[in-house]
């Protein structure tokens, strides 16, 4: 294999890997992608003909158990690990996936079915970096202030395999094992969970141990509908002045990827955060989703 860098933005510089003498993807050494997956944080795979009908052969490799994805996107392929992305053609601030919930992906994988022309690029920003670059008052802002997340999650009838509800009230108080989660409640009518999630926005990523910033803050409320506030852990809003550094910084440090048919990126998602531009009128763009919520990294 190939290996070039992928962006000068990134902390390590993330990763390009073509095939050289490998006649397909599957010829790629397990534990040299997982060597540098972990340093690098994120690999974008180009010119090995990945099809979508072997892609999960793929994943399956580096995948120990899949994540449930939002109800809200649709399978593709009659395959339920594979998913389209969110709907509409409106940009998609930075965000690491379902950050906010219990079922935080360890990687995200994107498939591209079919590449834009000329718009609706992935963006990618490496959470490391980020930190890196914080001055010491938000470094020591971030360090010490939880976020709270107030959340409502629906699922499938049946999905929580609960029994004779029938005759029971439609709300009532329920109970998720997940640190920092409080005031939990179960609609058995309508079919959702609200609670309240505290989690810190930096995390210690898996190399050195060092400290990421990565998590949901710049996502905009309507655009991912499970998210109903954000706030501090006092539930007091961050300061305009606050978001407005750290949209600075995060623009500053974010690339945008630009996709060609079948090529598959995976990414950390506990170090990096990701996103979209915006898609011009009538661009076709075709990007599938995969979630590994555990990684298999043996």
């Amino acid at each position: 294999m190939k290996i070039y860098k992928l962006s000068n933005k990134f902390d390590d510089g993330g990763c390009i890997i073509k095939p050289s003498s490998e006649k397909s993807i599957f010829d790629l050494n397990k534990k040299k992608i997982v060597n540098i997956f972990k340093k690098k944080g994120v690999i974008v795979f180009k010119g090995f003909k990945i099809n979508k009908s072997n892609l999960t052969k793929f994943t399956d490799i580096f995948t120990k158990q899949y994540a449930n994805d939002a109800l809200r996107r649709n399978n593709r392929f009659k395959d339920k690990k594979l998913h389209n992305v969110d709907p509409g053609n409106y940009e998609m601030p930075l965000h690491s996936e379902a950050s906010y919930s219990t079922s935080w992906p360890e990687i995200v994988w994107f498939y591209c079915n079919k590449a834009p022309k000329k718009s609706g690029q992935t963006t990618l920003c490496d959470g490391r970096a980020i930190y890196k670059n914080f001055n010491l008052d938000l470094k020591n802002f971030f360090l010490k202030n939880q976020i709270l997340y107030n959340i409502k999650i629906p699922f499938k009838d049946n999905k929580l395999n609960l029994k004779n509800t029938k005759n029971k009230k439609s709300l009532r108080p329920w109970h998720i094992e997940h640190p920092g989660i409080y005031d939990c409640y179960i609609n058995l009518k309508d079919n959702y969970l609200k609670f309240k999630l505290k989690k810190y926005a930096l995390v210690k990523t898996r190399e050195s141990n060092k400290v990421a910033f990565t998590n949901h803050l710049q996502i905009v409320l309507d655009r991912d509908p499970q998210v109903l506030n954000i706030t501090l852990e006092n539930s007091k809003k961050i300061s305009k002045k606050i978001m407005n550094e750290v949209k600075k910084i995060s623009d500053d440090l974010t690339m945008q990827l630009d996709w060609k048919t079948e090529e598959l990126c995976m990414i950390d998602n506990h170090r990096f955060m990701h996103g979209r531009k915006k898609i011009i009128k009538n661009e076709i763009r075709d990007i599938i989703n995969i979630q590994t919520l555990r990684a298999n990294f043996d």
